[in-house]
C-alpha cells in the first residue's frame, strides 16, 4: 500500500493563485453623513470595513458609518499600497468620483 504525498511550495502559491483570487485590495470608502471619502488598502475587506465602522481606526472614527464604494484587487500588498498612494497623491475629490464612476474597479453605486 503506497502513500501519496501532495506538495506545493510557497512560491507556487504566490505565483499561481486560484483564478479570480486576489489577496489585497485598494479601496475607497464613503461616509454619506459627512460627504467624505477615505482611501486605504487591506487584505480582508470585510474585516477592515468592520474596524472602520466600530471606530477602531483613528482617522475615520468621527465619520461613521462608512460604506465601500470602490475596490481594486492586487496580488501583493506592495501593489495595493502603491495604488492607495497614487490615489491619495492626486489630492482630488473629482479624481476619486471619476474613478468610482469609471467602472475600472469593483464599485457599489452610491
Amino acid at each position: 500500500m503506497g502513500v501519496t504525498v501532495q506538495f506545493r511550495s510557497r512560491v507556487q502559491n504566490l505565483i499561481l493563485p486560484r483564478a479570480g483570487f486576489f489577496m489585497y485590495k485598494a479601496y475607497i470608502l464613503y461616509s454619506e453623513n459627512f460627504g467624505r471619502y477615505y482611501v486605504g488598502h487591506c487584505a480582508d475587506m470585510d474585516a477592515r470595513l468592520l474596524r472602520h465602522n466600530l471606530k477602531r481606526v483613528t482617522s475615520t472614527k468621527a465619520f461613521v458609518p462608512w460604506k465601500v464604494v470602490y475596490t481594486e484587487s492586487f496580488l501583493t500588498r506592495s501593489e495595493a499600497g502603491a495604488r492607495e498612494k497614487a490615489i491619495k497623491n492626486k489630492k482630488s475629490r473629482i479624481y476619486i468620483e471619476k474613478l468610482i464612476g469609471s467602472g475600472t474597479g469593483s464599485h457599489v453605486p452610491m
